[in-house]
């Protein structure tokens, strides 16, 4: 596998946890919103979830770094 397939993977990746994150923060906003009793568990998952799809995305932006370094 070239560069050019390794970064372009990397890039629908990024694009996947991109649209995860946008997902999640929305559900966040909802949830502000939504009756208390209801909200605690779903909120701390949620949270959880958010707090995973940040960790991913920055370690995918490290690797995506490594790469275009590694393989110029």
């Amino acid at each position: 596998m070239n560069k050019a397939a390794i970064l372009e993977k990397v890039g629908v990746a990024r694009q996947e946890l991109n649209d995860a994150q946008t997902n999640l923060e929305k559900v966040l906003r909802e949830l502000k919103v939504a009756v208390r009793a209801d909200k605690s568990m779903i909120g701390e998952a949620l949270e959880a979830a958010f707090s995973k799809v940040k960790l991913a995305s920055k370690d995918l932006s490290e690797l995506e770094n490594l790469i275009a370094n590694a393989l110029d």
